[in-house]
């Protein structure tokens, strides 16, 4: 199953002070974690261009198993997920061909 997944930053969750910190401790490997991710063909996507958001296409075997994906990414509880399941070109196709059939005839 495929997933759009999109995130975004949490703001006022980090003093300033402890930004450098968060980035080298958390930002950093959620990106090697993604890259992983990535070069395993289970992400496609990236970082939205001069925002803290990103977005991606995820495979997952189930919504359990897209769940422990996303957990599995250490800034997992410092981002708002959005996660929409999406279905394939060729099942909405063969949907839609059934339909204008019945309709039809």
């Amino acid at each position: 199953m495929q997933y759009l997944v999109e995130a975004e930053n949490i703001d006022g969750l980090i003093p300033m002070k402890d930004v450098p910190d968060y980035i080298s401790h958390i930002v950093i490997p959620s990106y090697e974690h993604l890259i992983k991710l990535e070069s395993e063909n289970k992400v496609k996507g990236g970082l939205v261009a001069g925002q803290r958001a990103g977005a991606f296409v995820m495979e997952a075997e189930s919504n359990e198993d897209l769940g422990n994906m996303l957990r599995s990414i250490p800034f997992w509880g410092m981002v708002k997920w959005k996660i929409t399941p999406l279905q394939s070109f060729k099942s909405a196709m063969e949907q839609d061909g059934k339909i204008a059939k019945m309709l039809s005839g």
